[in-house]
């Protein structure tokens, strides 16, 4: 679907107006909308919405609608490459300390994040 004039107008006064819905999932749903286009009216959409967060939310709503936006399609890609590169390497590590017979070095490493850290070190795991 492509952004009309109109559409930014509507869907960035909706947050202003009356319903069941808080203001906060209101600016949230317009915020998954813009996401899904990616074009200069979504840009737009995207803008007005971030100042209605700015002017009526604080605190944990605040934080809500901040995870929302930054959670676009790119920084989920991103996202989920540092997690499949700190699963493989996690894996590689425990293969290696399960090979070599490390089997506290292994429960430790779990337990430990810097010991992780170390250990990552030691077999050259990045």
């Amino acid at each position: 679907m492509d952004f009309t004039e109109d559409d930014i107008a509507q869907l960035s006064m909706i947050p202003l107006m009356g319903g069941q819905m808080s203001r906060k999932d209101k600016i949230k749903e317009g915020i998954f909308i813009a996401k899904e286009e990616h074009n200069d009216m979504a840009d737009k959409v995207m803008a007005m919405l971030y100042t209605l967060v700015d002017k009526f939310l604080d605190g944990a709503e605040l934080d809500e609608i901040k995870e929302a936006m930054t959670m676009t399609r790119l920084g989920q890609m991103i996202e989920k490459d540092g997690r499949e590169k700190e699963r493989i390497a996690l894996n590689t590590l425990n293969k290696k300390l399960l090979s070599s017979n490390r089997i506290e070095d292994c429960i430790k490493a779990t337990e430990d994040e810097e010991y992780q850290k170390k250990l990552m070190k030691e077999f050259g795991i990045k």
